[in-house]
């Protein structure tokens, strides 16, 4: 892996080692490329520097007084749960690995130490944080888009509710999707059809005739308001993420467009 010197530059990483020599030397090695390097001789002082530095990252040793780095992890994990923990480990510690993969550490630097190696997991590790701040910035900004539409659209994620936009939760009477959730478990209730009849399910007949737009309606019958309510209501499925979006345009609006 080609090592990118400028990812470390702003970084404040968290060291833990108790063996002095060890510790001494990665330091030395480490404070070349990041911003600040924190070092703690065990977990206990570990955890307290995490708490009062909050590092972007951790290196830990598995085996320490005190407190081990497992321990230390598990603490840190219930503290920020996406921080990236490194651990570095000797090939007798194996009755160790199964705990550290219960929690969810996946990243590995094998004892004796190679500098580029523990290089090398750190810069993966920024990336991997990089792309999930694009992936969760990315996620917001569709949902902003899909909040501010008039329409009403609601995304399946397999047979489960996922994601409705205000516009369709404000016409059901939701505030927000846990609510819809407990209410429809699968949406199959919310709508029947206009001058359709037909035993299958709402849902399952868009699927099957998705090519054509679907006269229906709400069937919430406690109030006037939603029983007069019609939409057309058109499909499309996503098969790289199992995802289905129906969109509902009301046929009042639709009528507003036509004379416009």
């Amino acid at each position: 892996m080609k090592i990118d010197k400028t990812l470390f530059k702003d970084i404040t990483l968290l060291y833990v080692e108790d063996d002095l020599m060890t510790l001494e030397e990665v330091s030395f090695f480490l404070k070349k490329y990041v911003k600040e390097l924190i070092i703690a001789k065990n977990g206990k002082e570990g955890l307290e520097l995490f708490i009062k530095h909050k590092p972007d990252m951790v290196i830990t040793d598995i085996q320490m007084p005190v407190m081990d780095g497992l321990q230390m992890s598990e603490k840190i994990f219930e503290l920020n749960s996406s921080i990236p923990i490194a651990v570095t480990t000797a090939y007798s510690d194996g009755q160790f690995l199964m705990k550290a993969i219960e929690l969810g550490i996946d990243k590995y630097i094998i004892k004796p130490i190679n500098m580029l190696e523990i290089l090398a997991v750190i810069q993966k590790s920024l990336n991997l944080q990089k792309d999930i701040k694009i992936q969760n910035d990315y996620k917001d900004y569709i949902e902003f888009i899909l909040d501010s539409n008039p329409t009403f659209m609601f995304i399946m994620h397999s047979d489960k509710i996922e994601y409705a936009n205000k516009k369709f939760l404000q016409l059901l009477g939701h505030e927000d999707i846990l609510s819809l959730k407990e209410y429809a478990k699968n949406c199959e209730n919310l709508f029947k059809f206009e001058n359709i009849s037909t035993k299958k399910n709402w849902i399952d007949y868009v699927i099957e005739n998705k090519d054509q737009s679907h006269l229906v309606y709400l069937q919430k019958e406690d109030s006037n308001y939603y029983i007069k309510s019609k939409f057309y209501v058109t499909y499309k499925y996503f098969e790289s993420t199992n995802k289905s979006v129906f969109i509902f345009v009301d046929t009042n609006e639709d009528k507003l467009n036509k004379i416009n």
